[in-house]
């Protein structure tokens, strides 16, 4: 395992210090799929040090991606009455599914005519 330090002017292993915008990056590589190796090679740290200071981004940042993700589809099936959104939220979390068993929808328009016509 190789070690990623930041050194200073002198040649001086220097601590990391998060920043507000670090902060921003981390969550926001998280939120997008990337791997945690990845994200502290792209901030030149070792994997325990993006443990150690960004903790709560890599544990809550893709959840709160999700969230709004799922916020603004269900707006779209709700609100705007957005025939797609509505399916996909209902096979999603509805545990609907397409029927294609043709043999019991024949069945079923078979039965719904001779309902009809007994009345």
């Amino acid at each position: 395992k190789r070690q990623i330090k930041k050194r200073d002017e002198k040649g001086r292993i220097t601590a990391h210090k998060p920043t507000e915008k670090s902060r921003i990056e981390v969550g926001a590589l998280v939120s997008f799929g990337h791997t945690q190796e990845d994200i502290a090679k792209h901030l030149h740290i070792d994997a325990d040090t993006l443990a150690k200071h960004y903790r709560e981004e890599l544990d809550n940042a893709k959840l709160r991606a999700n969230a709004q993700v799922s916020g603004s589809l269900f707006r779209k099936a709700v609100e705007q009455d957005e025939l797609s959104a509505q399916i996909f939220w209902l096979k999603t979390q509805a545990g609907w599914s397409e029927n294609k068993d043709v043999k019991n929808l024949t069945s079923a328009i078979d039965s719904l005519v001779d309902k009809i016509n007994d009345k």
